[in-house]
């Protein structure tokens, strides 16, 4: 029995290098061979791409390996690369779950978007174009078991991985790169029903978030619901990642309308903040969010306005994130250069912890409950949450202040903090430690540093 089948075999190759996949996938899976290799020269085109105009669809007990090969979408074309279902409309019980599924790269495999169709979230279900969904390069629900490994994505035209109701899978040695020439060109999206998922070793840069964990459920969730399955994101594990985003950040985290995250580790995530040249083009036809960006790159060039981002004040339909919906957070070795901030938290967070916390260069805040120069303003809601052994190095930086639990707009909402410590920091050059507009309860101790119009040594409980 052959050890895999290819798009290249006699009686597979199609008319378009899409069926030809599609047969092969067929074929794997009808031979009991489930084993499909994508090798690097096109047989059928003579050259080394595969131009892919159709999604190939997957399977359960299925493995497909991309032999340093080279995917592109189809410029004009509408669909994903890879699928877990030929339409929308199924895999929606838990007795269609795909299990056992692994798309792996050899060599060095790329996935390149193209360029971009027009599909956005503005133009998605209108006039001829299909959902906004059909652009992510591997859109997959209802799965059990997946393996996504040494894979490059590249010039994505929406985000690039996007998940609902997947467990128990690893996403690995994986990178990401665009020119924020497209909207929302996320990196990973963990949606609605996603856990038990590793996320590790990840580079590059996205125009928007690289990594998502977002869990709204009635914020379109309902395309790709299971019955029966919970509406949550939790134990998730998220370590060693090194990049940045042109704009948005590295890691947010957001839950609304009684869907909890919980028990989430992140673990040495280093900001590489690549410059403003890297920046590109900026959605000529896209001008609300081009004058955000714009303002970004005059302010701080290509970086992400934080590392790590907690809940936000909207995608909500009744209520964003409460206290209790967002906790077991646990972030550790966060390496941040030049983003507006560390830590952003703009709704509820709970029985967190956040240690050994690195800043220089033009970060504007360690923790913040605000948000950036040029973005909204919020609020939060924070119980029991330790922040602690902290360096920040900062030159030069008129909007440094370390520690700001307040609000830069009137609009926002309302914040409190319970139980809220901070401990062993060394902190340079800030033009303030704290920005608080109600005292709330805040212990520190073990602070070091030298600022504006205050001495330096250490700051001890009031």
């Amino acid at each position: 029995m052959n050890r895999y089948i290819t798009p290249n075999d006699i009686g597979v190759m199609a008319e378009s290098d899409s069926q030809s996949i599609r047969n092969a996938v067929r074929i794997a899976l009808d031979t009991g061979v489930r084993r499909v290799l994508i090798p690097r020269l096109n047989a059928r085109t003579r050259k080394e791409q595969w131009d892919i105009d159709q999604a190939i669809i997957l399977a359960s007990n299925l493995e497909i390996v991309l032999d340093n090969c080279y995917l592109r979408q189809t410029d004009g074309s509408f669909d994903n690369v890879f699928r877990s279902f030929e339409d929308d409309s199924l895999g929606h019980t838990l007795d269609e779950r795909l299990e056992n599924v692994r798309i792996i790269g050899q060599g060095h495999p790329v996935i390149d978007g193209g360029l971009f169709n027009g599909l956005e979230q503005g133009t998605s279900l209108t006039g001829s174009y299909p959902h906004v969904s059909r652009n992510n390069m591997l859109l997959l629900w209802n799965m059990r078991g997946f393996v996504i490994e040494n894979l490059h994505f590249r010039n994505q035209r929406w985000w690039t991985l996007n998940l609902h109701h997947c467990e128990s899978g690893r996403i690995s040695n994986c990178s990401f790169y665009c020119l924020c020439d497209a909207p929302n060109q996320d990196g990973i999206d963990l949606r609605v029903g996603c856990s038990d998922i590793l996320i590790e070793n990840i580079t590059g840069q996205a125009g928007d978030d690289l990594i998502a964990l977002s869990a709204f459920p009635l914020g379109g969730a309902e395309r790709f619901r299971v019955e029966g399955h919970h509406i949550d994101i939790h134990d998730i594990v998220i370590r060693d990642v090194i990049g940045t985003s042109i704009a948005c950040a590295l890691i947010a985290l957001r839950n609304t309308d009684g869907s909890r995250i919980y028990n989430i580790t992140i673990d040495n995530i280093h900001d590489t903040d690549n410059g403003a040249e890297e920046a590109g083009l900026l959605w000529p036809d896209y001008p609300k969010h081009k004058f955000n960006f714009d303002m970004r790159r005059k302010l701080r060039g290509n970086s992400p306005y934080c590392l790590l981002r907690i809940g936000h004040y909207g995608y909500f339909k009744d209520h964003c994130n409460r206290p209790e919906e967002t906790y077991n957070i646990n972030a550790t070795n966060l390496y941040s250069r030049g983003g507006g901030c560390v830590i952003m938290i703009n709704s509820g967070l709970s029985n967190s912890y956040f240690g050994n916390i690195y800043a220089e260069n033009d970060t504007d805040y360690i923790v913040t409950t605000k948000s950036g120069r040029n973005t909204q303003a919020h609020g939060a809601d924070i119980r029991n949450v330790v922040f602690e052994n902290i360096f920040y190095r900062n030159e030069d930086n008129d909007y440094a202040t370390a520690f700001a639990f307040t609000t830069n707009d009137v609009t926002a909402h309302d914040y409190t903090l319970e139980n809220v410590e901070i401990s062993r920091a060394f902190l340079g050059n800030c033009k303030n430690i704290f920005s608080v507009d109600e005292p709330g309860n805040i212990t520190y101790s073990g602070l070091h540093g030298k600022y504006v119009g205050q001495a330096s040594g250490e700051i001890v409980n009031p």
